[in-house]
C-alpha cells in the first residue's frame, strides 16, 4: 500500500455510502428486514465474545412519542423542545449494553468495554440498514434515567442509543472527514503515518 496516497476504493460501499437520515416516509419495514439489521448488529465483535448487546424495537406509534418526549433538544428539533422527527420513523430501535454481562468476566472495566462493544453493533446495524436501501441516524441526546423508567429498563442495562430506521424522502450529502494524515501515526503518537 501506498501510504502517500489513500485509497478510496472500498470492499463495502456501504460505508463511504452511509449518512444520517431524519426524514422519513411512513412506508414500513418489513420484519425480515428488521430481523436482518439485528442479526448484523449481533456480528459485531465485543470483549471475551461477551456479546453484551440488546435491543428494544419500537413500531408502536405512542411508544415512539412517548420516547421523543425524553430526546434533548438540539440543532435537527427546528426550535422544538424534543427530537420530534424520530417518532416518524417506522421503527426505532433502542440499543442497550447489559453491563453486567461484560463486568461479570472483566471487572469494572468491563462497564466501559460493554458500551464500546455494543457502539460497534450499532454501526453494523447502520451500515446494513444503507445496504438494504434503509436510512437511519444514532441519536445519543436524551435523559437516559427517564428513557429506562419508560421502557422498564433494569439499573445494569445501559441505552448506548436510540436508531430511527426507514425509508428516507430526504438526499443527504456524505459530511466531510478529517484527512487521514491528521488522525493517523506511526509506531509512536505523533509521528506522521503520511507525508
Amino acid at each position: 500500500m501506498d501510504r502517500m496516497k489513500p485509497s478510496l476504493n472500498c470492499p463495502i460501499p456501504a460505508i463511504f455510502e452511509r449518512v444520517s437520515k431524519r426524514k422519513f416516509t411512513p412506508q414500513p419495514i418489513a420484519p425480515e428486514m428488521i430481523e436482518q439489521l439485528l442479526l448484523a448488529a449481533t456480528r459485531a465483535p465485543s470483549s471475551g465474545n461477551m456479546q453484551p448487546w440488546e435491543f428494544i424495537v419500537i413500531d408502536d406509534p405512542g411508544r415512539k412519542q412517548e420516547i421523543v418526549q425524553s430526546t434533548y433538544s438540539g440543532y435537527f428539533s427546528k426550535g422544538k423542545n424534543h427530537q420530534y422527527w424520530i417518532a416518524d420513523a417506522a421503527a426505532v430501535i433502542v440499543a442497550c449494553a447489559n453491563v453486567k454481562r461484560t463486568v461479570a468476566r472483566y471487572g469494572p472495566a468491563g462497564a466501559e468495554w460493554a458500551l464500546i462493544d455494543t457502539a460497534a453493533a450499532v454501526q453494523n446495524l447502520l451500515l446494513t440498514a444503507t445496504a438494504l436501501g434503509l436510512s437511519g441516524c444514532w441519536v445519543g441526546g436524551f435523559n437516559e434515567q427517564a428513557m429506562k423508567e419508560k421502557l422498564k429498563i433494569p439499573a445494569y442495562v445501559r441505552i448506548v442509543g436510540l436508531v430511527p430506521i426507514g425509508y428516507s424522502e430526504e438526499e443527504v450529502s456524505p459530511k466531510s472527514r478529517l484527512p487521514l494524515k491528521w488522525v493517523t501515526h506511526h509506531n509512536v503518537y505523533n509521528a506522521p503515518f503520511y507525508d
